[in-house]
């Protein structure tokens, strides 16, 4: 039977898969540390300003930030999972954070006030928002004037190995809609894709750099329990036949041999850095 994917299914999906892999994700950030170093290093925070970080999961880069922005600055998480959010909140009581607030909040539909930031930031968000072309329409509203953006999105499924070799297996048994999409984690990440479609947003001096980390796991069962677990990945390979799974999990673990090393399994994974200015 013909089906379409919607706004509403797609969000419903993203929140139900995104708490479910909430405490798990947590471990697996570690792994993607260096993508926000860059992140946070292109942003430039500076003391006293008001940053927003979009998609923020359970805190991070938001937490980081805090402590550039000092006692004088705000940070505001926002996530569309409430147990990401209450993860977030808990972790900065924890470590007395007290310059950080977290939302549970669709990135698409801001709740917030126009012009009530400096920076807005976005660490691997935009790929998975319900509608990433409001959702940037959203941050450049609530920038202030030449207020700074930095984002970091995954690049295409061949420059990222780290993921794809779980996600290319899958995607051959993946059913389009009735027009034919499918989504995966790479959308936008074409060379000037990105660009291109915050300049559609109404931003400008855009700029776009390419950064690659290697992602290390101790072993083929190590990487499929952090990916599995950690991110919706493992519920939409949940939802398949016990035959198909098979077939995955398999191809997934003969394609990770091409990456062994003596210490264990070493992924490359190619990011897009983009900044822009309201």
């Amino acid at each position: 039977m013909p089906w379409k994917y919607s706004d509403e299914y797609y969000r419903e999906y993203t929140r139900t898969a995104w708490n479910e892999s909430a405490e798990p994700y947590s471990e697996l950030m570690r792994v993607m540390a260096p993508f926000r170093t860059d992140l946070v290093r292109l942003a430039a925070p500076q003391p006293g300003e008001a940053v927003l970080d979009l998609g923020t999961g359970p805190g991070e880069p938001a937490m980081t930030i805090a402590g550039l922005v000092g006692a004088r600055g705000r940070v505001l998480g926002v996530d569309l999972s409430e147990r990401m959010i209450a993860l977030a909140e808990r972790r900065a009581r924890e470590l007395g954070i007290e310059n950080a607030g977290f939302r549970a909040m669709d990135c698409s539909q801001l709740d917030l006030p126009a012009e009530m930031f400096d920076v807005a930031v976005s660490s691997f968000g935009f790929q998975i928002f319900t509608d990433p072309e409001q959702a940037a329409r959203e941050m450049r509203r609530v920038l202030k004037p030449r207020g700074r953006v930095a984002i970091s999105i995954w690049s295409t499924g061949d420059r990222v190995p780290f993921l794809d070799v779980l996600i290319a297996p899958m995607l051959r048994h993946a059913e389009p809609d009735e027009t034919g999409y499918i989504p995966t984690p790479y959308e936008t990440g074409g060379p000037g894709e990105m660009v291109r479609f915050l300049a559609a947003a109404g931003f400008q001096s855009v700029q776009e750099r390419r950064v690659t980390h290697t992602m290390e796991f101790a072993s083929p069962e190590a990487y499929l329990d952090g990916l599995l677990r950690g991110t919706p990945i493992g519920h939409s390979l949940s939802e398949e036949s016990l035959e198909v799974r098979e077939e995955v999990l398999a191809a997934t673990k003969s394609g990770l041999e091409a990456w062994r090393t003596p210490q264990g399994i070493s992924l490359p994974a190619e990011a897009v850095l983009v900044s822009a200015r309201k």
